[in-house]
């Protein structure tokens, strides 16, 4: 397990140089292999349908919508509620089943994964823009 998971978490290196940018990034990075290790039981299903390099993004972004939980539900304002691993909202469900005929549950960890590949791979990564501060691995303090 040790070395599966070490062939997907980001290199955190200690930095060289101590600059502020070079601290806060080496910072970042530890705290996104924190978020990667409490959801690491989903990386053998995300690897079925995710790219090898786009793997600790998805799980970041497991991490973020749902802490990992397949049977999370949130609600929105707007009386919407986004489902499971991947959060899937109501509205991009419906358009989603509709579109692809999924018969499966959003609960379902593997449906709900394999339409989150789906998502991302034909229509981007914006579909978790409200959890993107949590997940992007590339954000500086701005």
């Amino acid at each position: 397990m040790l070395s599966l998971l070490a062939s997907i978490l980001p290199l955190c290196l200690i930095p060289i140089q101590e600059t502020p940018v070079e601290i806060y990034n080496f910072y970042v990075c530890v705290q996104q292999e924190k978020k990667i290790e409490h959801v690491i039981e989903w990386e053998p299903l995300v690897t079925e349908y995710f790219k090898q390099e786009d793997i600790p993004e998805a799980l970041l972004i497991i991490y973020c919508e749902s802490s990992g939980r397949p049977k999370a539900v949130g609600q929105n304002r707007n009386g919407t509620r986004d489902i499971g691993l991947f959060q899937f909202n109501d509205d991009t469900w419906a358009w989603l089943s509709q579109k692809l005929n999924i018969q499966n549950s959003r609960y379902d960890a593997r449906t709900n994964v394999r339409y989150a590949a789906w998502l991302y791979y034909n229509d981007g990564n914006h579909h978790w823009n409200s959890s993107s501060k949590c997940w992007r691995t590339n954000e500086q303090s701005e």
